[in-house]
């Protein structure tokens, strides 16, 4: 019934009461009175969405406090501050992960492409929720997590780190998604500068204790991602790329260095690949420097 009222009338969804009606349940996730609640109600959302969201796009003043609600209820749902019962078992962790993942192939296929014409506002908003679950999977009680497979969201932090790399690539020519790339650039660069300290961290912490191997996979990861960007950027006009993008970008290079001590040959290799890309940014101080004494 609730579908076929937010489907009938498009201004419907605009309203709080119909996005509240999913973010309630949704947020509330497992404590919900049934366990198969707030599943039934992100069925439901997918539904909505899948008619909801071409409409609001063709009529975006019909639906002033959607985007707001919209960006609000994804929040709520993939963060939720109830967390899984100790006794979830391990298939229906993996279950309940992939409708987080399902909300990040949503926002990847049905959002960022339309960046144009959608909100600023609720395009830095998905921005930030795809960023925060990127490093998501860094958060941990301990460095040293035997259930790191469970707690980590290991799908749902790839899922979301692709599609901000995805939406990273800095092409040659302008185009509508501009200020999408640039957003998309700057919440990378900031969730690897993240992921890269947290690891050299708890790796000094852990003596001769391997970290995980989640943690290893995603250090690697993070620094081909680096790798992969620094090529884009270095390809890209220079007026397409803005001066603060490559100040993040050099503000890495001690962080990657603190890296050099890593025993794990998979992240030595990855790290070799980037400090190799550093290379075409080293040039020697201007002559304003040299006076300055910098």
């Amino acid at each position: 019934m609730l579908i076929m009222r937010c489907n009938s009338n498009k201004s419907t969804f605009s309203q709080k009461k119909c996005s509240s009606t999913f973010r309630l349940p949704l947020g509330l996730k497992y404590d919900c009175p049934s366990p198969t609640t707030w599943m039934l109600v992100a069925d439901s959302l997918f539904v909505v969405l899948a008619v909801g969201l071409p409409v609001a796009r063709q009529h975006r003043k019909s639906f002033p406090t959607m985007w707001s609600e919209l960006a609000g209820l994804f929040e709520d749902f993939l963060f939720s501050q109830r967390p899984c019962p100790a006794t979830l078992s391990v298939e229906d962790f993996q279950r309940d992960e992939a409708f987080d993942c399902q909300i990040v192939q949503l926002i990847r296929d049905d959002i960022l492409p339309h960046a144009g014409h959608l909100p600023q506002e609720f395009m830095v908003k998905v921005m930030d929720i795809l960023n925060k679950g990127s490093i998501h999977s860094t958060t941990s009680d301990s460095f040293v997590d035997t259930e790191s497979s469970r707690k980590l969201r290991e799908d749902f932090a790839r899922t979301c780190f692709e599609t901000l790399l995805q939406f990273s690539f800095v092409s040659d020519v302008v185009s509508e998604q501009g200020q999408l790339t640039r957003l998309a650039v700057m919440s990378l660069l900031r969730r690897c500068h993240d992921v890269i300290t947290k690891y050299v961290e708890d790796e000094r912490l852990s003596g001769k204790c391997p970290l995980p191997r989640a943690r290893l996979v995603e250090m690697s990861s993070v620094l081909k991602a680096i790798a992969t960007l620094l090529k884009s950027l270095k390809k890209a006009p220079k007026e397409n790329v803005e001066p603060n993008v490559w100040s993040k970008v050099i503000k890495l290079y001690p962080a990657l260095v603190e890296c050099t001590t890593s025993p794990s040959p998979h992240v030595s290799k990855s790290l070799r690949d980037v400090l190799h890309e550093f290379c075409d940014l080293l040039a020697p101080p201007s002559p304003a420097s040299v006076s300055n004494g910098r």
